[in-house]
């Protein structure tokens, strides 16, 4: 699934906010909840978390930044489930983390979600509305999944590439 929109929500007083709707499925198996390195809680499915875990496990343990890394990422990280009505428990270190209040925003940002306060995300709005065309043309160039290609190869291979 993409995750993508921005939809607000309220954390209730038992620290509980409901996932967006469109996003309940991807959910089922669980939830993975962690520090955002922007001051925002992220929310990964079991597979995206997995990934993101392997990728940052396989770096060296000689690097101190590789170190510091894996402790703001993996020390910050708690498993939940959705309950009946899709909500998850925000852990109260993660809520004081991003500063979260009542008034939220659900950010979907391709491959996982974020939460952020109603106020650091309109800053962060505010940024990305004001920044646009720089932020585009410093982005690093999208390179094709490993299984892409090996599709496109054998689909020259066969002779049916498009």
């Amino acid at each position: 699934m993409i995750f993508a929109g921005e939809y607000e929500h309220r954390i209730d007083p038992q620290g509980r906010v409901a996932i967006p709707a469109r996003f309940k499925l991807a959910f089922l198996d669980g939830i993975v909840l962690g520090r955002a390195y922007d001051n925002c809680v992220v929310a990964y499915t079991p597979e995206e978390w997995e990934r993101a875990a392997s990728d940052i496990s396989q770096q060296p343990a000689t690097s101190a930044s590789a170190r510091k890394l894996a402790r703001l990422t993996f020390s910050g990280a708690f498993t939940g489930t959705l309950d009946r009505s899709g909500r998850v428990v925000v852990p109260v270190q993660l809520r004081e983390y991003a500063g979260l209040g009542e008034d939220v925003v659900i950010v979907g940002t391709g491959r996982f979600i974020e939460i952020w306060s109603t106020a650091a995300w309109a800053e962060e709005r505010r940024v990305l509305d004001t920044e646009a065309t720089d932020i585009a043309e410093a982005a690093p160039a999208v390179q094709p999944r490993p299984e892409q290609t090996q599709i496109v190869v054998r689909q020259f291979e066969a002779g049916t590439e498009e």
